[in-house]
């Protein structure tokens, strides 16, 4: 029998052509060499399924599987369904996952004995000449999620590790691989709703700040897309992302701890929301709509007006953010310093 590999790395491919050559070599000039490489293509239509097909026929630790196309969560899921690594990971069809990523992670899995491990990672855009620009994020500091953490480090956790993608973290498969992506989140938020399940099961999880993975937000992809109804559509997944977040926090919390933990969380959402609709342009019609759906989800979860109080603490941005939303003045949100317009000029 063919002996298992030590990690799996799952890469949803669909229409990549241009990118996908580079994107495998990175992945394949890792220094960690036990792995495997799950291309999944998503109906491509461009040639990248027969690329897969090549690159699978070049290397044995590559394979390639096809599906009719059903978005990045299906593929991943597919991948989920075909992986037999000890620990899975995942890298997008265009994206960069830097030499020592694979070797960076394991080690913290291992040194700090958790199901789980997180790291930096580099964020650019491409602006209106087509350029890439750095995003830049002050990194957190190191942190260790375990069993017996509370509610307050749960959130301390979170805010040092950043926005919960899946491309910069490693899961443990015995634990984690019956984990699967919703296949309604087909305009972005996936990775956050994927995460908040996973936190739900209280794991043990090991950030480090060391950068792994440089992700590239390209102009017209679902995650950079800027047009109203396509954030219109992403925000039809914020249901199901809170619906997970709350259940996140009361796995960690205390009956103490949840009101201001929940602030925080409820906070990042309302960001999320505000910072699309505003980078879109959203028509007052529109945006009148989004703010409706968005109050009546946040509705039957705890709250009072003074909550973003317990936010100031820790985030002054989020706390006004909270405040606006609470007092139903988040037209104003327009008016906060925007640093990434002024860095896409």
């Amino acid at each position: 029998m063919e002996r298992a590999p030590l990690v799996s790395i799952i890469m949803p491919v669909y229409n990549a052509a241009p990118f996908l050559r580079s994107a495998v070599a990175d992945v394949l000039g890792q220094t960690v060499r036990d792995f495997e490489l799950l291309l999944i293509d998503d109906g491509s239509t461009d040639g990248s399924a027969e690329l897969c097909r090549e690159l699978a026929a070049a290397d044995a630790r590559v394979r390639a599987y096809h599906q009719p196309n059903a978005g990045i969560c299906a593929a991943r899921n597919c991948g989920l369904e075909r992986m037999r690594g000890r620990w899975f990971t995942f890298c997008d069809d265009d994206d960069r996952l830097l030499p020592t990523a694979l070797e960076t992670l394991l080690t913290a899995v291992r040194e700090q004995g958790t199901d789980a491990a997180r790291t930096g990672y580099r964020l650019l855009r491409q602006n209106a000449a087509g350029k890439p620009v750095e995003l830049p994020h002050p990194p957190g500091r190191a942190r260790r999620l375990s069993a017996d953490s509370t509610g307050t480090e749960y959130l301390a956790f979170l805010q040092d590790s950043g926005p919960q993608f899946v491309w910069n973290a490693l899961y443990s498969t015995e634990k984690f691989g019956s984990l699967r992506f919703d296949p309604n989140c087909r305009n972005g938020l996936e990775d956050f709703v994927f995460n908040a399940a996973f936190y739900a099961c209280r794991p043990t999880v090991a950030y480090l700040p060391d950068v792994t993975y440089e992700h590239l937000e390209r102009r017209g992809s679902t995650s950079a897309c800027a047009d109203p109804a396509a954030v219109l559509a992403r925000l039809q997944t914020v249901p199901r992302w809170v619906e997970g977040e709350y259940a996140a926090v009361c796995a960690w919390c205390s009956d103490r701890e949840r009101g201001s933990v929940w602030a925080s969380r409820c906070a990042e959402v309302i960001a999320f929301a505000m910072h699309q609709m505003r980078d879109s342009r959203m028509p007052p019609g529109q945006a009148r709509a989004a703010w409706r759906m968005l109050y009546a989800v946040l509705a039957p979860y705890p709250y009072t007006v003074l909550d973003f109080w317990s936010v100031l603490r820790q985030n002054k941005k989020k706390a006004a953010v909270l405040l606006l939303f609470r007092t139903h003045l988040q037209g104003l949100y327009g008016f906060l310093p925007n640093r990434e317009e002024k860095l896409l000029r």
